[in-house]
């Protein structure tokens, strides 16, 4: 039980080469990238306007104002003076006091979010960080054994860049490497390849070529169900070997007792004599006296860009792992900067890229020479034979996978209606009246108002839900309209969580056509056991369906390739994040042409300035330069603003 005293193998733990001590955590400070800066002063005086005519208002003001229009509209009054003018106490005006409330009162040094994790952890691991010099460099530790062929417990024949991918791994085994990057494009089997290679490691274990070990698989919580079905349909009976599962409700019976800081500990014993440990990031984090102290053979890391910061507690904690080999697996490496990558690799191959500081002056800076950047990691196919295999491999689907079927994508635009043109409006004048003080929050108002009116109206409780108020549901009805048509299968992204609740969108696209439940939904809220579930009905059920996915929870780690059309019916800030949303339907096992759509809400009258087209634009320009990898696809502060100087 949890409660019991401390064991004893807290006393004899051995950890890591990289792990120098053991203490209270800290974030490090990281002075020399240069963040772009943001301006969140609170304007003295902003105010609203009213039939034309702006009215200043103070804070005290505007507090007095929001306290008398929520006891009007508690008693049924049907107005309030502000400044001595009527104003009608209704639901939508209450939201707009408060969102200029929020504006005037904000803060510098909002609070910030906290470090990744649910365990109260005393004491962690502290490594050698590389972040100001290369304090801890381990590309490669000298040739190793081992018979490089494919494994012999393979169900699914390799494709031919997944052997090429699995052989690479082997050669990186080999030739000593530390770990690898594996980058391939969403859809080209980088789980497959994985598996393969760890098979290859097990069958080298069984035959003595190597120590025996346990393997190490971290990936999100929602993505570890995936694993396992994933070992049961590639590989032969017994798979990896026996399993231990590390994450959520099954950690509850590997507690063993505290360490001597009283931080709760895992019965490691249990992990030392397992043949392969699946866990999430969180209890690597929460637990990491425990998963530092067993030596692996491997470790893969999927969905590897959850430890792009250098600051995080996470971060460190999966770079104080004690492994032979790290594989880290992303589509996505630089999801909003460089630096991303540099992290990541910086837990693959230590000091392979130098320490941090010398990294971001190289290559974070205007006129950097990025592309050499690009030599120094990136593996082609064509790299000459008997040279060390580079850090980082990427194929493409459009080069790889001559089967799969065409990909067409749609831009719909749609004129706003009255309610929401009249809505968007509202949060227009906000932007002019309070300035550029509030570049996020008033993109923030822009873009609910051009996904439903009723985001802004006071709360999805109070408004009632149509189709034919926003743009972009109209457009959405068009679409599904011709789909069910076809007795086809479409996903729905988007991140709004009052939209995806049961009696709002779900229930309109169960009415409309008549299906015998409401659509499905995967969010952050769905838990694992769960969200496998409904992915396995989605795909095994005929006719036609909608799923409705956020794109955070959604957009990784899951097959619906029963789905061939997707609407991204509100958008992220990274392309390469919605392009991986795309690609749940666009991979290995997909038939049928595949439609990509991108519902457009625009302005009668300024359709060119409109948040939604101007927004389009930004993200095609990101998207182009994100090709080469190397390019940091996520918005920049001056990308929002940018964004927000342009609508009109």
């Amino acid at each position: 039980a949890e409660d019991f005293a401390p064991t004893l193998f807290v006393d004899s733990e051995r950890f890591a080469e990289r792990v120098r001590d053991v203490a209270e955590w800290q974030a490090p400070l990281l002075p020399w990238i240069k963040i772009d800066p943001q301006s969140w002063g609170a304007p003295v005086v902003a105010g609203v306007r009213l039939g034309g005519v702006e009215l200043p208002l103070d804070i005290a003001t505007l507090e007095q104002a929001l306290g008398d229009m929520q006891t009007a509209l508690a008693q049924g009054q049907s107005t309030i003076a502000i400044a001595d003018q009527a104003v009608a106490a209704t639901p939508a005006n209450v939201t707009a006091l408060q969102q200029l409330h929020r504006v005037m009162t904000r803060q510098e040094g909002a609070q910030k979010p906290q470090d990744e994790g649910s365990e109260a952890v005393k004491n962690v691991l502290i490594i050698e960080t590389n972040l100001d010099e290369t304090s801890f460099a381990r590309t490669t530790t000298g040739q190793r054994p081992g018979q490089q062929a494919l494994p012999f417990g393979l169900k699914t024949r390799p494709k031919k860049h997944q052997e090429f991918g699995i052989t690479w791994l082997q050669q990186h085994w080999c030739q000593g490497s530390h770990g690898a990057m594996l980058c391939d494009d969403m859809g080209l089997g980088k789980t497959f390849q994985a598996l393969a290679f760890c098979l290859w490691l097990r069958e080298q274990m069984e035959s003595r070529h190597i120590a025996t070990k346990p393997l190490l698989l971290i990936a999100p919580v929602g993505l570890l169900r995936n694993w396992e079905a994933e070992i049961n349909v590639h590989l032969m009976a017994p798979g990896l070997g026996n399993l231990v599962r590390a994450y959520g409700e099954h950690l509850k019976p590997l507690k063993r007792g505290r360490h001597s800081d009283g931080t709760a500990g895992l019965d490691t014993a249990r992990f030392g004599s397992a043949d392969v440990v699946l866990a999430n990031y969180e209890a690597v984090s929460d637990y990491q006296l425990s998963f530092g102290a067993i030596p692996f053979a491997a470790v893969v890391l999927d969905e590897a860009q959850k430890i792009k910061s250098p600051k995080a507690r996470m971060t460190h904690a999966v770079k104080a792992l004690n492994a032979d080999f790290v594989l880290a697996m992303t589509g996505t490496p630089v999801e909003n900067r460089l630096a991303d990558l540099w992290c990541i690799a910086d837990a693959v191959q230590p000091g392979a890229l130098a320490d941090l500081k010398d990294f971001s002056a190289r290559y974070e800076t205007e006129g950097a020479d990025v592309q050499a950047l690009r030599q120094l990691v990136w593996h082609s196919e064509d790299h000459t034979a008997g040279l060390p295999p580079r850090l980082l491999l990427r194929r493409m689907k459009t080069e790889k996978l001559d089967g799969l079927p065409d990909k067409h994508e749609h831009v719909l635009t749609v004129p706003m209606p009255a309610r929401q043109a009249e809505v968007y409006q509202r949060a227009l004048a906000l932007k002019e009246a309070v300035g550029s003080y509030t570049t996020l929050e008033m993109i923030h108002a822009l873009r609910q108002a051009s996904l439903h009116p009723a985001l802004l109206e006071g709360g999805m409780g109070n408004v009632e839900l149509h189709f034919e108020d926003s743009a972009r549901f109209m457009a959405m009805v068009q679409v599904l309209d011709a789909v069910a048509r076809k007795n086809e299968k479409v996903l729905v992204f988007l991140e709004s969580l009052d939209l995806q609740q049961a009696d709002q969108l779900p229930l309109l696209l169960q009415r409309r056509y008549g299906l015998q439940r409401t659509p499905m939904v995967i969010n952050g809220q769905v838990q694992t056991e769960a969200r496998q579930q409904r992915v396995d009905r989605f795909q095994q059920e005929s006719g036609f369906d909608v799923m409705l996915l956020s794109p955070k929870a959604g957009g990784v780690g899951l097959t619906l390739t029963a789905a061939n059309h997707v609407i991204h019916l509100s958008r992220w800030w990274n392309p390469a994040v919605e392009d991986q949303c795309s690609d749940r339907v666009y991979r290995i096992g997909q038939t049928k042409p595949v439609h990509i759509y991108y519902p457009l809400a625009v302005v009668p009258g300024a359709e060119e300035h409109s948040f939604d087209v101007q927004l389009q634009a930004l993200m095609d320009r990101k998207r182009r330069l994100a090709q080469d990898l190397l390019a940091a696809p996520a918005f920049s502060v001056q990308d929002y603003q940018e964004l927000l100087f342009s609508i009109k």
